[in-house]
Protein backbone atom coordinates (compact mmCIF):
# COMPACT_ATOMS: atom_id res chain seq x y z
CA UNK A 1 0.00 0.00 0.00
CA UNK A 2 1.42 3.41 -1.02
CA UNK A 3 1.31 5.82 1.92
CA UNK A 4 0.17 9.37 1.25
CA UNK A 5 2.95 10.66 3.51
CA UNK A 6 6.12 9.23 5.06
CA UNK A 7 6.09 8.88 8.86
CA UNK A 8 9.49 9.96 10.11
CA UNK A 9 11.02 9.11 13.49
CA UNK A 10 14.16 10.67 14.95
CA UNK A 11 15.28 8.65 17.99
CA UNK A 12 18.39 9.05 20.09
CA UNK A 13 19.38 5.59 21.26
CA UNK A 14 20.77 5.19 24.77
CA UNK A 15 23.42 2.61 25.65
CA UNK A 16 22.59 -0.31 27.91
CA UNK A 17 18.98 -0.92 26.76
CA UNK A 18 17.64 -3.03 23.93
CA UNK A 19 17.26 -0.89 20.79
CA UNK A 20 13.99 -2.55 19.76
CA UNK A 21 12.43 -1.56 23.12
CA UNK A 22 13.59 2.02 22.68
CA UNK A 23 11.96 2.06 19.22
CA UNK A 24 8.71 0.62 20.56
CA UNK A 25 8.67 3.15 23.41
CA UNK A 26 9.23 5.99 20.94
CA UNK A 27 6.32 4.93 18.71
CA UNK A 28 3.99 4.35 21.67
CA UNK A 29 4.82 7.82 23.00
CA UNK A 30 3.98 9.33 19.62
CA UNK A 31 0.62 7.54 19.70
CA UNK A 32 -0.13 8.72 23.23
CA UNK A 33 0.60 12.36 22.46
CA UNK A 34 -1.66 12.29 19.41
CA UNK A 35 0.88 12.58 16.64
CA UNK A 36 -0.07 9.12 15.37
CA UNK A 37 -3.84 8.80 15.23
CA UNK A 38 -5.78 5.48 15.17
CA UNK A 39 -5.66 4.05 11.66
CA UNK A 40 -2.39 5.78 10.72
CA UNK A 41 -0.29 3.61 8.38
CA UNK A 42 3.25 2.99 9.64
CA UNK A 43 6.35 2.33 7.54
CA UNK A 44 7.14 -1.27 6.63
CA UNK A 45 9.88 -2.96 8.64
CA UNK A 46 12.46 -2.59 5.84
CA UNK A 47 11.67 1.11 5.47
CA UNK A 48 11.69 1.65 9.26
CA UNK A 49 15.01 -0.14 9.61
CA UNK A 50 16.58 1.96 6.84
CA UNK A 51 15.21 5.18 8.34
CA UNK A 52 16.53 4.40 11.85
CA UNK A 53 19.82 2.84 10.77
CA UNK A 54 19.15 -0.55 12.38
CA UNK A 55 18.82 -4.05 10.97
CA UNK A 56 15.44 -5.29 9.88
CA UNK A 57 15.19 -7.86 12.70
CA UNK A 58 15.33 -5.01 15.25
CA UNK A 59 12.45 -3.23 13.46
CA UNK A 60 10.44 -6.50 13.37
CA UNK A 61 10.96 -7.00 17.13
CA UNK A 62 9.84 -3.41 17.84
CA UNK A 63 6.60 -3.89 15.90
CA UNK A 64 5.99 -7.28 17.53
CA UNK A 65 6.30 -5.63 20.96
CA UNK A 66 3.79 -2.92 19.99
CA UNK A 67 1.40 -5.48 18.50
CA UNK A 68 1.56 -7.52 21.69
CA UNK A 69 0.82 -4.45 23.81
CA UNK A 70 -2.16 -3.49 21.60
CA UNK A 71 -0.75 -0.25 20.21
CA UNK A 72 -0.60 -1.54 16.62
CA UNK A 73 -2.57 -3.87 14.40
CA UNK A 74 -1.43 -5.76 11.34
CA UNK A 75 -3.61 -6.08 8.24
CA UNK A 76 -2.67 -8.84 5.81
CA UNK A 77 -1.38 -7.50 2.47
CA UNK A 78 -1.96 -3.90 3.63
CA UNK A 79 0.62 -3.31 6.34
CA UNK A 80 0.90 -2.16 9.94
CA UNK A 81 -1.37 0.52 11.41
CA UNK A 82 -1.98 2.31 14.69
CA UNK A 83 -4.72 0.30 16.39
CA UNK A 84 -8.29 1.59 16.25
CA UNK A 85 -8.75 0.20 19.79
CA UNK A 86 -5.88 1.56 21.84
CA UNK A 87 -5.04 0.27 25.33
CA UNK A 88 -6.83 2.11 28.12
CA UNK A 89 -3.68 2.18 30.27
CA UNK A 90 -0.05 2.48 29.31
CA UNK A 91 2.03 -0.70 29.74
CA UNK A 92 4.18 -0.45 32.84
CA UNK A 93 7.30 -1.29 30.86
CA UNK A 94 6.94 1.92 28.92
CA UNK A 95 8.32 5.31 29.95
CA UNK A 96 5.84 8.02 31.12
CA UNK A 97 3.80 9.48 28.28
CA UNK A 98 5.38 12.36 26.44
CA UNK A 99 3.68 15.67 26.97
CA UNK A 100 1.17 16.60 24.29
CA UNK A 101 0.76 20.08 22.77
CA UNK A 102 0.53 22.85 25.36
CA UNK A 103 -3.04 23.71 26.33
CA UNK A 104 -2.24 27.43 26.44
CA UNK A 105 0.11 29.46 24.23
CA UNK A 106 3.51 30.23 25.66
CA UNK A 107 3.40 33.77 24.31
CA UNK A 108 1.30 36.92 24.49
CA UNK A 109 -1.57 37.39 22.07
CA UNK A 110 -5.02 38.93 21.85
CA UNK A 111 -8.36 37.59 20.70
CA UNK A 112 -10.62 40.43 19.52
CA UNK A 113 -13.56 38.19 18.80
CA UNK A 114 -16.61 37.54 20.90
CA UNK A 115 -17.67 33.91 21.32
CA UNK A 116 -21.34 34.82 21.62
CA UNK A 117 -21.31 35.96 17.99
CA UNK A 118 -20.55 32.46 16.74
CA UNK A 119 -23.57 30.77 15.15
CA UNK A 120 -25.31 27.91 16.90
CA UNK A 121 -24.28 24.54 15.43
CA UNK A 122 -26.71 21.66 15.94
CA UNK A 123 -26.01 18.55 13.85
CA UNK A 124 -28.93 17.75 11.57
CA UNK A 125 -30.82 20.93 12.43
CA UNK A 126 -32.97 22.94 10.04
CA UNK A 127 -31.36 26.41 10.02
CA UNK A 128 -33.04 29.68 9.16
CA UNK A 129 -29.70 31.34 8.39
CA UNK A 130 -29.09 35.01 7.71
CA UNK A 131 -29.68 34.60 3.98
CA UNK A 132 -27.27 32.29 2.20
CA UNK A 133 -27.92 30.45 -1.07
CA UNK A 134 -28.72 26.77 -1.43
CA UNK A 135 -25.55 24.91 -2.42
CA UNK A 136 -27.78 22.10 -3.69
CA UNK A 137 -28.74 24.34 -6.63
CA UNK A 138 -25.16 25.04 -7.69
CA UNK A 139 -24.31 24.20 -11.34
CA UNK A 140 -21.82 21.57 -10.25
CA UNK A 141 -21.57 19.66 -13.52
CA UNK A 142 -20.98 22.70 -15.72
CA UNK A 143 -18.51 24.18 -13.24
CA UNK A 144 -16.60 20.90 -13.00
CA UNK A 145 -16.49 20.63 -16.78
CA UNK A 146 -15.15 24.17 -17.15
CA UNK A 147 -12.59 23.57 -14.40
CA UNK A 148 -11.44 20.39 -16.11
CA UNK A 149 -11.04 22.20 -19.46
CA UNK A 150 -8.82 24.82 -17.86
CA UNK A 151 -6.72 22.21 -16.05
CA UNK A 152 -6.24 20.33 -19.31
CA UNK A 153 -4.93 23.46 -20.99
CA UNK A 154 -7.94 24.03 -23.20
CA UNK A 155 -8.61 27.45 -21.68
CA UNK A 156 -7.22 30.72 -22.96
CA UNK A 157 -3.84 30.21 -21.30
CA UNK A 158 -1.97 28.16 -18.73
CA UNK A 159 -3.37 29.06 -15.31
CA UNK A 160 -0.96 27.09 -13.11
CA UNK A 161 1.66 29.82 -12.75
CA UNK A 162 1.70 33.13 -10.92
CA UNK A 163 -0.84 35.74 -11.96
CA UNK A 164 -1.72 39.30 -11.02
CA UNK A 165 -2.63 39.93 -7.37
CA UNK A 166 -5.72 41.66 -8.77
CA UNK A 167 -6.89 38.25 -9.98
CA UNK A 168 -7.38 36.44 -13.27
CA UNK A 169 -7.65 38.92 -16.14
CA UNK A 170 -10.35 36.96 -18.04
CA UNK A 171 -12.65 37.02 -15.00
CA UNK A 172 -11.96 40.70 -14.35
CA UNK A 173 -12.81 41.39 -17.99
CA UNK A 174 -16.05 39.40 -17.71
CA UNK A 175 -16.99 41.13 -14.44
CA UNK A 176 -16.22 44.55 -15.88
CA UNK A 177 -18.62 43.93 -18.77
CA UNK A 178 -21.29 42.67 -16.36
CA UNK A 179 -20.92 45.61 -13.97
CA UNK A 180 -21.00 48.15 -16.80
CA UNK A 181 -23.92 46.65 -18.71
CA UNK A 182 -26.08 45.21 -15.93
CA UNK A 183 -25.34 47.50 -12.96
CA UNK A 184 -24.55 50.82 -14.62
CA UNK A 185 -20.96 51.18 -13.37
CA UNK A 186 -18.02 52.47 -15.38
CA UNK A 187 -15.24 49.98 -14.70
CA UNK A 188 -12.20 48.55 -16.43
CA UNK A 189 -10.44 45.29 -15.58
CA UNK A 190 -7.70 47.36 -13.94
CA UNK A 191 -10.23 48.88 -11.52
CA UNK A 192 -11.36 45.47 -10.20
CA UNK A 193 -9.61 43.33 -7.59
CA UNK A 194 -10.77 39.76 -7.05
CA UNK A 195 -10.84 38.37 -3.51
CA UNK A 196 -11.86 35.20 -1.70
CA UNK A 197 -15.38 36.39 -0.92
CA UNK A 198 -16.80 39.69 0.31
CA UNK A 199 -15.38 39.35 3.82
CA UNK A 200 -11.84 39.40 2.46
CA UNK A 201 -12.81 42.29 0.19
CA UNK A 202 -14.14 44.19 3.18
CA UNK A 203 -11.04 43.49 5.29
CA UNK A 204 -8.65 44.68 2.58
CA UNK A 205 -10.73 47.78 1.96
CA UNK A 206 -10.93 48.62 5.65
CA UNK A 207 -7.21 48.00 6.13
CA UNK A 208 -6.39 50.66 3.55
CA UNK A 209 -8.93 53.16 4.83
CA UNK A 210 -8.82 52.94 8.60
CA UNK A 211 -6.33 54.09 11.20
CA UNK A 212 -6.82 53.43 14.94
CA UNK A 213 -9.30 55.93 16.34
CA UNK A 214 -11.04 56.64 13.02
CA UNK A 215 -14.83 56.82 13.12
CA UNK A 216 -16.74 54.42 10.86
CA UNK A 217 -20.49 54.90 10.53
CA UNK A 218 -22.53 51.70 10.28
CA UNK A 219 -26.20 50.84 9.89
CA UNK A 220 -28.04 50.01 13.10
CA UNK A 221 -29.25 47.28 12.88
CA UNK A 222 -26.53 46.02 10.61
CA UNK A 223 -23.97 43.36 9.78
CA UNK A 224 -21.88 42.27 12.83
CA UNK A 225 -18.97 40.64 10.89
CA UNK A 226 -18.29 44.01 9.29
CA UNK A 227 -18.28 45.65 12.73
CA UNK A 228 -15.74 43.09 13.92
CA UNK A 229 -13.48 43.92 10.98
CA UNK A 230 -13.57 47.65 11.68
CA UNK A 231 -13.01 47.14 15.41
CA UNK A 232 -10.07 44.85 14.74
CA UNK A 233 -8.41 47.73 12.89
CA UNK A 234 -9.02 50.13 15.76
CA UNK A 235 -12.07 51.99 14.44
CA UNK A 236 -14.73 53.58 16.61
CA UNK A 237 -18.17 52.56 15.38
CA UNK A 238 -20.94 55.14 15.11
CA UNK A 239 -24.43 53.63 14.69
CA UNK A 240 -26.83 55.29 12.23
CA UNK A 241 -30.49 54.33 12.29
CA UNK A 242 -32.44 52.54 9.58
CA UNK A 243 -36.14 53.04 8.86
CA UNK A 244 -38.61 51.98 6.17
CA UNK A 245 -36.68 54.00 3.55
CA UNK A 246 -33.23 52.70 4.48
CA UNK A 247 -30.33 54.51 6.11
CA UNK A 248 -31.34 57.73 7.91
CA UNK A 249 -29.11 60.12 5.98
CA UNK A 250 -30.12 63.14 8.07
CA UNK A 251 -28.83 61.32 11.14
CA UNK A 252 -25.55 60.62 9.35
CA UNK A 253 -25.20 64.29 8.45
CA UNK A 254 -25.62 65.31 12.08
CA UNK A 255 -22.86 62.84 12.95
CA UNK A 256 -20.56 64.34 10.28
CA UNK A 257 -21.20 67.82 11.67
CA UNK A 258 -20.03 66.70 15.11
CA UNK A 259 -16.94 64.72 14.17
CA UNK A 260 -14.81 63.47 11.28
CA UNK A 261 -16.22 60.28 9.77
CA UNK A 262 -13.69 58.26 7.81
CA UNK A 263 -16.07 55.78 6.18
CA UNK A 264 -19.65 54.56 5.99
CA UNK A 265 -20.44 50.88 5.54
CA UNK A 266 -23.93 50.08 4.25
CA UNK A 267 -26.03 47.54 2.34
CA UNK A 268 -28.39 49.79 0.34
CA UNK A 269 -29.99 47.30 -2.05
CA UNK A 270 -31.49 44.88 0.48
CA UNK A 271 -30.43 46.29 3.84
CA UNK A 272 -28.98 43.74 6.21
CA UNK A 273 -30.90 42.60 8.22
CA UNK A 274 -34.18 44.48 7.59
CA UNK A 275 -34.24 43.93 3.77
CA UNK A 276 -35.45 47.51 3.00
CA UNK A 277 -34.11 49.28 -0.09
CA UNK A 278 -32.51 52.71 0.24
CA UNK A 279 -34.83 55.14 -1.57
CA UNK A 280 -33.65 57.19 -4.56
CA UNK A 281 -33.89 60.59 -2.84
CA UNK A 282 -31.75 59.39 0.03
CA UNK A 283 -29.18 57.99 -2.39
CA UNK A 284 -28.75 61.39 -4.02
CA UNK A 285 -28.53 63.04 -0.59
CA UNK A 286 -26.00 60.47 0.63
CA UNK A 287 -23.64 60.84 -2.33
CA UNK A 288 -23.64 64.62 -1.98
CA UNK A 289 -23.03 64.35 1.77
CA UNK A 290 -20.12 61.93 1.31
CA UNK A 291 -18.47 64.26 -1.22
CA UNK A 292 -18.95 67.28 1.05
CA UNK A 293 -17.43 65.62 4.14
CA UNK A 294 -14.89 63.34 2.46
CA UNK A 295 -16.56 60.12 3.65
CA UNK A 296 -15.65 56.89 1.86
CA UNK A 297 -18.80 54.85 1.19
CA UNK A 298 -18.27 51.08 1.34
CA UNK A 299 -21.24 49.69 -0.58
CA UNK A 300 -21.81 45.97 0.07
CA UNK A 301 -24.12 44.74 -2.69
CA UNK A 302 -24.26 41.15 -1.46
CA UNK A 303 -27.38 39.85 -3.25
CA UNK A 304 -28.00 42.17 -6.19
CA UNK A 305 -29.21 39.46 -8.56
CA UNK A 306 -32.20 38.36 -6.49
CA UNK A 307 -34.87 41.02 -6.90
CA UNK A 308 -38.35 39.78 -7.77
CA UNK A 309 -40.93 42.52 -8.45
CA UNK A 310 -39.18 45.05 -10.68
CA UNK A 311 -35.76 45.90 -12.03
CA UNK A 312 -33.16 46.05 -9.26
CA UNK A 313 -32.16 49.58 -8.28
CA UNK A 314 -28.72 50.39 -9.64
CA UNK A 315 -25.90 50.54 -7.09
CA UNK A 316 -24.78 53.80 -5.50
CA UNK A 317 -21.51 53.32 -7.36
CA UNK A 318 -23.34 53.73 -10.69
CA UNK A 319 -24.22 57.36 -9.83
CA UNK A 320 -20.98 58.39 -8.12
CA UNK A 321 -19.45 61.45 -9.85
CA UNK A 322 -17.12 62.20 -6.92
CA UNK A 323 -15.18 58.92 -6.59
CA UNK A 324 -16.36 58.29 -3.03
CA UNK A 325 -17.89 54.81 -3.43
CA UNK A 326 -16.01 51.54 -3.02
CA UNK A 327 -18.23 48.77 -4.38
CA UNK A 328 -18.01 45.23 -2.98
CA UNK A 329 -19.91 42.20 -4.23
CA UNK A 330 -19.53 38.48 -4.75
CA UNK A 331 -20.26 35.48 -6.93
CA UNK A 332 -20.55 33.24 -3.86
CA UNK A 333 -24.23 33.98 -3.25
CA UNK A 334 -24.93 33.72 -6.95
CA UNK A 335 -23.35 30.27 -7.39
CA UNK A 336 -22.51 28.60 -4.04
CA UNK A 337 -21.00 29.61 -0.68
CA UNK A 338 -17.98 27.35 -1.17
CA UNK A 339 -17.05 29.19 -4.35
CA UNK A 340 -15.06 32.03 -2.76
CA UNK A 341 -14.97 34.76 -5.39
CA UNK A 342 -15.62 38.29 -4.26
CA UNK A 343 -14.50 41.52 -5.85
CA UNK A 344 -13.90 45.20 -5.14
CA UNK A 345 -14.10 48.09 -7.58
CA UNK A 346 -13.48 51.76 -7.01
CA UNK A 347 -11.05 54.53 -7.96
CA UNK A 348 -8.18 53.02 -9.96
CA UNK A 349 -5.42 54.22 -7.61
CA UNK A 350 -7.23 52.70 -4.64
CA UNK A 351 -7.63 49.34 -6.40
CA UNK A 352 -3.93 49.31 -7.31
CA UNK A 353 -3.06 49.78 -3.65
CA UNK A 354 -5.60 47.10 -2.70
CA UNK A 355 -3.86 44.65 -5.04
CA UNK A 356 -0.49 45.33 -3.42
CA UNK A 357 -2.00 44.72 0.03
CA UNK A 358 -3.72 41.54 -1.12
CA UNK A 359 -0.38 40.19 -2.38
CA UNK A 360 1.02 40.38 1.16
CA UNK A 361 -1.57 38.02 2.64
CA UNK A 362 -2.67 36.00 -0.40
CA UNK A 363 -0.37 36.15 -3.44
CA UNK A 364 -3.28 35.48 -5.76
CA UNK A 365 -6.61 33.73 -5.89
CA UNK A 366 -7.52 30.37 -7.40
CA UNK A 367 -6.71 31.28 -10.99
CA UNK A 368 -7.97 27.97 -12.36
CA UNK A 369 -11.36 28.46 -10.71
CA UNK A 370 -11.45 32.11 -11.78
CA UNK A 371 -10.73 31.15 -15.39
CA UNK A 372 -13.42 28.44 -15.26
CA UNK A 373 -16.01 30.89 -13.92
CA UNK A 374 -14.99 33.44 -16.56
CA UNK A 375 -15.63 30.83 -19.25
CA UNK A 376 -19.05 30.03 -17.79
CA UNK A 377 -19.95 33.73 -17.74
CA UNK A 378 -18.91 34.14 -21.37
CA UNK A 379 -20.83 31.00 -22.40
CA UNK A 380 -24.01 32.24 -20.71
CA UNK A 381 -24.06 29.40 -18.15
CA UNK A 382 -23.97 31.73 -15.15
CA UNK A 383 -26.86 33.74 -16.57
CA UNK A 384 -28.90 30.56 -17.09
CA UNK A 385 -28.13 29.42 -13.54
CA UNK A 386 -29.10 32.85 -12.20
CA UNK A 387 -32.49 32.63 -13.89
CA UNK A 388 -33.15 29.18 -12.41
CA UNK A 389 -32.03 30.23 -8.92
CA UNK A 390 -34.01 33.48 -9.19
CA UNK A 391 -37.23 31.59 -9.90
CA UNK A 392 -36.57 29.07 -7.11
CA UNK A 393 -35.78 31.70 -4.48
CA UNK A 394 -38.86 33.68 -5.49
CA UNK A 395 -40.94 30.55 -4.87
CA UNK A 396 -39.27 29.96 -1.52
CA UNK A 397 -39.78 33.55 -0.39
CA UNK A 398 -43.50 33.24 -1.11
CA UNK A 399 -43.64 29.82 0.58
CA UNK A 400 -42.13 31.20 3.79
CA UNK A 401 -44.37 34.25 3.72
CA UNK A 402 -47.49 32.11 3.27
CA UNK A 403 -46.48 29.74 6.07
CA UNK A 404 -45.94 32.68 8.44
CA UNK A 405 -49.29 34.21 7.49
CA UNK A 406 -51.00 30.97 8.49
CA UNK A 407 -49.68 31.20 12.04
CA UNK A 408 -52.63 31.89 14.38
CA UNK A 409 -52.67 34.48 17.15
CA UNK A 410 -51.08 37.47 15.38
CA UNK A 411 -47.69 36.27 16.55
CA UNK A 412 -45.70 37.82 13.69
CA UNK A 413 -45.73 40.68 11.23
CA UNK A 414 -43.48 41.42 8.25
CA UNK A 415 -43.24 43.44 5.07
CA UNK A 416 -42.70 41.22 2.03
CA UNK A 417 -39.35 42.35 0.58
CA UNK A 418 -38.99 42.97 -3.13
CA UNK A 419 -35.96 40.70 -3.21
CA UNK A 420 -33.07 39.22 -1.30
CA UNK A 421 -32.75 35.91 0.51
CA UNK A 422 -34.43 36.54 3.86
CA UNK A 423 -37.46 38.02 5.61
CA UNK A 424 -37.25 40.40 8.57
CA UNK A 425 -39.99 39.06 10.80
CA UNK A 426 -41.26 41.12 13.74
CA UNK A 427 -42.76 39.26 16.71
CA UNK A 428 -45.29 40.48 19.23
CA UNK A 429 -43.62 42.45 21.99
CA UNK A 430 -44.76 39.99 24.66
CA UNK A 431 -42.94 37.09 22.99
CA UNK A 432 -39.59 36.20 24.57
CA UNK A 433 -37.46 35.42 21.52
CA UNK A 434 -34.54 34.12 23.56
CA UNK A 435 -36.77 31.44 25.11
CA UNK A 436 -38.37 30.69 21.75
CA UNK A 437 -34.88 30.27 20.24
CA UNK A 438 -33.89 27.81 22.98
CA UNK A 439 -37.04 25.74 22.60
CA UNK A 440 -36.72 25.62 18.82
CA UNK A 441 -33.11 24.45 19.17
CA UNK A 442 -34.38 21.48 21.20
CA UNK A 443 -36.61 20.71 18.23
CA UNK A 444 -33.59 21.02 15.87
CA UNK A 445 -34.71 24.29 14.32
CA UNK A 446 -32.30 27.23 14.51
CA UNK A 447 -33.21 30.93 14.43
CA UNK A 448 -31.17 33.96 15.53
CA UNK A 449 -32.85 36.73 17.55
CA UNK A 450 -32.63 40.10 15.82
CA UNK A 451 -30.99 41.67 18.89
CA UNK A 452 -27.69 40.21 17.57
CA UNK A 453 -27.78 42.75 14.74
CA UNK A 454 -27.99 45.89 16.89
CA UNK A 455 -24.97 47.93 17.86
CA UNK A 456 -26.85 50.16 20.31
CA UNK A 457 -30.29 51.32 21.40
CA UNK A 458 -33.47 49.27 21.78
CA UNK A 459 -33.58 46.24 19.50
CA UNK A 460 -36.61 45.18 17.49
CA UNK A 461 -38.26 41.97 18.68
CA UNK A 462 -37.51 40.41 15.32
CA UNK A 463 -35.74 37.58 13.51
CA UNK A 464 -34.02 37.52 10.13
CA UNK A 465 -35.28 34.30 8.54
CA UNK A 466 -33.29 33.19 5.53
CA UNK A 467 -35.33 31.18 3.06
CA UNK A 468 -32.99 30.64 0.10
CA UNK A 469 -31.18 27.59 1.52
CA UNK A 470 -34.39 25.72 2.44
CA UNK A 471 -36.94 23.98 0.24
CA UNK A 472 -40.66 24.84 0.58
CA UNK A 473 -41.13 21.59 2.52
CA UNK A 474 -38.31 22.47 4.91
CA UNK A 475 -39.65 26.01 5.32
CA UNK A 476 -43.11 24.68 6.14
CA UNK A 477 -41.68 22.29 8.73
CA UNK A 478 -39.63 25.04 10.35
CA UNK A 479 -42.60 27.39 10.63
CA UNK A 480 -44.76 24.53 11.93
CA UNK A 481 -42.26 24.00 14.75
CA UNK A 482 -42.17 27.74 15.42
CA UNK A 483 -45.96 27.80 15.68
CA UNK A 484 -45.92 24.86 18.07
CA UNK A 485 -43.40 26.60 20.33
CA UNK A 486 -45.37 29.85 20.32
CA UNK A 487 -48.60 28.05 21.24
CA UNK A 488 -46.81 26.01 23.89
CA UNK A 489 -45.46 29.18 25.46
CA UNK A 490 -48.92 30.69 25.48
CA UNK A 491 -47.58 33.86 23.98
Amino acid sequence: MLRAWDTNFHPTFAAGRAVYLQISELIAAEIRRGRLQPGTALPGTRELAKQLGVNRKTAVLAYEELLAQGWLESQTTRGTFVSSRLPETSPTAFAPAANGPAAAPGFQWQDPFELEQLPTVIPGALVFNDGTPDARLAPVATLASAYRRVMQGRGRRNQLGYDSPLGSLPLREALSRMLNQDRGLSTTPASICLTRGTQMALYLTARLLIQPGDVVAVENPGYPPAWQTFRLLGAELAPVGVDAEGLCVDELEMLCQRQTVRALYLTPHHQFPTTVTLKAARRVQLLALAARYGVAIIEDDYDHDFHFHYQPMLPLASADPHGVVIYISSLSKLIAPALRIGYVTGPAAFITALGRLRALIDRQGDTVLEQAVADLIEEGEIKRHTRRAHAEYHTRRDALAEALRRLPGNYVDFVLPAGGMALWVNFREDIDLERVTEELARRKVVITPGSRYYLSGPAANAVRMGYAALTPTELAHGVEQLGAVLRQRGS
